[in-house]
């Protein structure tokens, strides 16, 4: 897969039906990839759309954006990932993390990094059919065997968990709003130091960088269509990283009015509008016009990432298809054939 790559990322607030059309639409429009969310009560099912999303697609990577192992169990975790690698024909990338809103909205604590390195050791393991010790008992997946297994693409915001990605992950993605030079690159030298005491840094790697995005001639609308993003993602930057004065107070007002049942609404950018200003959204989102959207896109090119996933909001009210479209146009193109 080659480096300089733009996938999109497709939160399940739609109707299925719309979903599975907007993959397909995704594809047509030459999108490297497609992650869809795992919020069990706020969206709708990923498993069962990703599988949907294997069967109308040809080319495009679906992938788990991302599923973590506290309200789904690593044995079940793998047996749907080998299911969709025998659905997608090898075209699939698990997404994992510690957890977030799925684990948030019932009151569960997220996983730690001993449990997700064990978990996902146990999901590669069981894919491959191997045996996997468990309590009181051994487990194997049937159907397991070589080629079952998808890319496993660590999700990490925090300085440990990005290094246990390059220690253990095929991939990482990069979370948290890591869109500003310096800390994305005190991110991915993060992820660098774990490849390296592991051991890896010539094994295959791809780094994935999410991003709410927004392509608009009014620079306003655009920054203000990806606030709702944006707070959530200056309200979880971990502590150890440098903020600017503007964006750590944006972080304690959006943690404060956080509220999971939001989570990455477009319909709740216009209540954190007056908590992030404009200058944190510049930093922490693509928004803007072609022009700044190009720029900025470029930039996160040259810090090392091998894929921008686009999270698209719509501007003036316009749909999320439309969004798509646009950035496609606008951007992506651009960018790619060196504009």
């Amino acid at each position: 897969m080659a480096p300089n790559a733009f996938g999109i990322e497709l939160f399940e607030y739609l109707d299925a039906e719309t979903m599975v059309q907007e993959v397909r639409f995704v594809e047509q429009l030459d999108y490297t990839s497609v992650w869809l969310g795992d919020a069990q009560l706020l969206w709708r099912e990923m498993y069962v759309l990703l599988g949907a999303a294997a069967l109308a697609t040809t080319r495009i990577t679906v992938g788990a954006g991302v599923t973590n192992f506290a309200t789904r169990h690593p044995s079940v975790t793998a047996s749907a990932a080998a299911t969709l690698q025998e659905l997608s024909r090898g075209r699939t990338a698990l997404g994992v993390g510690v957890g977030g809103t799925s684990t948030g909205m019932l009151g569960l604590p997220h996983t730690t990094r001993a449990e997700l390195s064990e978990a996902i050791r146990t999901v590669r393991a069981l894919c491959a059919g191997q045996p996997v010790r468990a309590p009181g008992s051994e487990m194997r997946l049937a159907f397991g065997g070589a080629g079952k297994c998808p890319p496993i693409i660590v999700a990490a915001s925090g300085p440990k968990v990005l290094h246990l990605a390059g220690q253990l992950g095929d991939g990482v993605m990069v979370g948290g709003g890591a869109c500003g030079p310096e800390l994305l690159r005190a991110k991915l030298g993060s992820v660098r130091e774990g490849r390296e005491a592991a051991g890896r840094v010539a094994d295959p790697f791809r780094t994935y960088l999410t991003v709410p995005a927004a392509v608009y001639p009014d620079e306003r609308q655009a920054l203000a269509a990806v606030k709702s993003q944006v707070a959530v993602s200056v309200a979880m930057v971990n502590n150890d990283w440098a903020l600017s004065d503007a964006a750590r107070n944006a972080g304690e007002l959006s943690r404060a009015a956080y509220d999971h049942n939001e989570h990455m609404s477009p319909d709740a950018s216009a209540r954190f509008a007056a908590l992030v200003p404009d200058e944190v959204a510049r930093e922490f989102a693509i928004a803007g016009t072609a022009e700044q959207c190009i720029e900025r896109a470029q930039e996160l090119f040259a810090l090392g990432v091998d894929e921008i996933v686009l999270t698209p909001f719509a501007v003036g009210g316009g749909s999320r298809g439309e969004m798509i479209e646009a950035l496609v146009r606008d951007v992506v193109q651009p960018v790619l054939q060196g504009g």
